[in-house]
């Protein structure tokens, strides 16, 4: 037979004992007397065994090999038939039921064999294994060992006195010395051992963390009750010559149903053992059983019996009331399950509700700025976190990504030893990651994770679509910036054209048309016959000297020797065409070095434009043996072509440092020395 069934045949068969135990309880003397109370135990022991007995069926419907589910569930069983067996020994004994004198006395014998000797030993081996059901350490196996021989003593006693030898209420009498010591010594080592398993938990309770802490923590306190009550137990019949009282008595069944209401908040509050849908089913089929009787007796009985005294014929109208039942029934389903998930789960049963209201918000896609709230907010209220964090991660382009947090005025940049991160992934990597705040001495338990998980895999398709909507944005924005920036590149090409053709207009009429005007005057006289030979001789030299400055300004827009002889000897011959050959400095590293054709043109040029001026001058040198260095001094940024220069550098990969005004620093130009080759001085 499985073993839930058994479980359940246990805790079935302790009702029907219990159920007995009341009805000769009754039989017997008033329930609410010192007898049924504080000798009998009735209801306090009653009720404490039929708990426990539902209790570890539960467990065991979770967890089938669970030791702990198999001692509380046989406690029950055992304590509700020792319960049963001596109210009917009283019953037959005291107040003449049903019986014979033999019978009687046999049943008490059978309540003390199975009554509270046997429960402590039981629930000492619960306190050994509580939570996990594995001892504490090896050693921890001789208490439990230890136990049950004290048991054993106890139930020799028990034999060595007899049937017989059980009064009318449940006590031996006329005990010999060997059976006294048996029985003595067996109860005093089981309450040793019961209190050396509490001082176990509270060992185990010291060291443990997080749930388990919490979890052990309140069955403690139901187990240390047991222990102080038994120890008072124990004194107080000590001091009242042996006989129990209701003082003494009543303490300990109170802790007994104190430590099944422990153990029963520690499996439904702290989800000992994950039962919580065993019971939230059960809650559900007495719910829609309860229902489906509201409605029978209100529809088929009522109504059926209405009709049949009016019409005959109810039979049919019973059977169409059923009907009617049944088809009501199927709409209330969903909300029968919600509060059956309520009463097991408590607040737990909304981040279901919460997980399907997320799905289908999800679904109708909302907007990137309310997405990653809405994903925290469900995240948060799954596990009951403090603060709960969403981060979509950046690109690789340097994207920072976006955060959001819940709720909204919790702070998103303190991180705490109780976070936990809850990566968001789909097949193509991960996209960000959930991080929840737990309140202190709290962990996530796992049927948290898989919901934590549902709801990380549920964000992953929307993350990613937000995903492409910011490297498409990303796109879009950098494509703008390039489109900026080729048409300001274009509009400065064609600035730097115009400019270049008005110096060039500017410079012809400066040096070369004066010469062209005065050398045509000449010549139209020369035709004449009117001028001298001297006069001709002026005349060539006018046009040979229009003609080098036509060459000069050629050589000005791209100088041969540059491309013939290098930088150096370049910047050389414009210096001294310009009269500014001191304003040039170059290393004997530069002097020697040919760079690539692109780097020399632009360093020319922007020297050729420092040059132009009075106060200007250049230092050129090498850094590192990779880089260009022109420093410019005596001239500021303003006062040269900047649109050329700024252009020929960074069509070179280089640089323009331009100091703070009143630095007194000068400007430097960084150009790469790439493709050099070193060429003869």
């Amino acid at each position: 037979m499985d073993a839930r069934r058994v479980a359940w045949l246990a805790a079935g068969i302790s009702m029907l004992f219990a159920v007995v135990d009341t009805a000769l309880v009754v039989a017997s003397y008033p329930p609410l007397s010192v007898k049924s109370i504080g000798i009998h135990g009735w209801p306090l022991v009653t009720i404490a065994g039929v708990g426990s007995a539902v209790l570890g069926a539960v467990i065991l419907g979770a967890h089938p090999r669970h030791p702990i589910g198999w001692i509380l569930n046989f406690v029950g069983l055992t304590t509700s038939i020792s319960l049963a067996a001596e109210s009917y020994g009283i019953w037959v004994l005291q107040y003449d039921g049903q019986g014979s004198t033999a019978q009687g006395h046999l049943a008490g014998w059978i309540a003390a064999i199975l009554g509270g000797p046997l429960a402590l030993s039981l629930l000492t081996g619960a306190f050994l294994l509580v939570p996990s059901g594995t001892y504490l350490s090896p050693r921890w196996r001789w208490v439990g060992r230890v136990t049950w021989a004290a048991y054993g003593l106890f139930v020799l006693g028990l034999v060595l006195v007899g049937p017989n030898g059980i009064n009318r209420n449940g006590d031996p009498v006329d005990a010999s010395v060997a059976a006294q010591v048996c029985l003595s010594g067996g109860v005093v080592l089981i309450t040793l051992m019961l209190l050396t398993s509490v001082v176990g938990m509270l060992r185990r309770l010291r060291h443990s963390t997080g749930a388990t802490r919490q979890q052990l923590r309140v069955v403690t306190i139901g187990a240390a009750s047991v222990g102080l009550a038994l120890v008072g137990l124990i004194v107080g019949q000590g001091l009242n010559e042996g006989r129990q009282s209701g003082w003494t008595s009543v303490p300990l069944y109170l802790s007994y149903v104190l430590l099944v209401v422990c153990i029963a908040v520690a499996v439904l509050r702290y989800r000992l053992y994950d039962v919580e849908v065993i019971v939230s089913r059960a809650l559900a089929l007495a719910i829609a059983t309860a229902l489906v009787a509201l409605g029978y007796v209100g529809l088929v009985v009522a109504l059926g019996r209405s009709v049949e005294g009016r019409t005959g014929g109810g039979f049919w109208w019973s059977l169409l009331a059923t009907a009617v039942v049944a088809l009501a029934f199927q709409p209330l389903r969903r909300r029968v399950l919600g509060v059956a998930d309520r009463l097991a789960y408590g607040n737990r049963a909304a981040p279901y509700d919460a997980l399907a209201d997320f799905s289908g918000t999800i679904g109708r896609s909302p907007a990137t700025d309310e997405l990653l709230p809405t994903i925290a907010a469900a995240a948060g209220e799954a596990v009951h976190a403090q603060r709960a964090v969403v981060r979509l991660d950046g690109d690789d382009d340097g994207d920072t990504g976006l955060t959001a947090t819940w709720p909204a005025e919790a702070s998103g940049d303190v991180a705490t030893d109780s976070d936990v991160e809850v990566p968001i992934e789909d097949a193509s990597g991960r996209l960000g990651s959930v991080v929840l705040t737990l309140p202190p001495g709290r962990d996530i338990r796992p049927l948290e994770h898989r919901l934590l998980s549902d709801i990380a895999e549920q964000a992953a398709l929307a993350l990613r679509n937000v995903r492409l909507e910011l490297e498409l944005a990303a796109r879009v924005r950098q494509l703008d910036r390039h489109t900026r920036a080729l048409t300001a590149s274009r509009n400065r090409i064609i600035g730097a054209v115009d400019t270049e053709r008005r110096r060039l207009e500017s410079s012809i009429a400066v040096r070369v048309l004066p010469t062209m005007h005065t050398l045509r005057a000449d010549v139209a006289q020369a035709a004449t016959g009117r001028s001298s030979a001297e006069r001709i001789e002026e005349c060539v030299d006018l046009a040979t000297q229009a003609v080098e400055s036509l060459r000069e300004l050629t050589r000005g827009i791209y100088p041969t020797n540059l491309t013939r002889s290098g930088l150096a000897s370049a910047l050389a011959s414009q210096a001294a065409r310009v009269q500014r050959a001191d304003a040039v400095r170059i290393d004997p590293e530069v002097a020697t070095a040919r760079l690539a054709e692109q780097v020399e043109a632009a360093a020319y040029y922007c020297c050729a434009e420092v040059l132009e001026h009075p106060a200007g001058e250049v230092t050129l040198s090498l850094h590192d043996g990779n880089e260009l260095l022109i420093a410019i001094h005596g001239v500021d940024l303003e006062a040269l072509n900047r649109l050329a220069i700024v252009d020929r550098i960074e069509a070179c990969d280089g640089a323009l440092d331009v100091p703070e005004p009143g630095s007194g620093q000068g400007m430097r130009v960084r150009l790469p020395t790439t493709l050099a080759a070193g060429v003869p001085g």
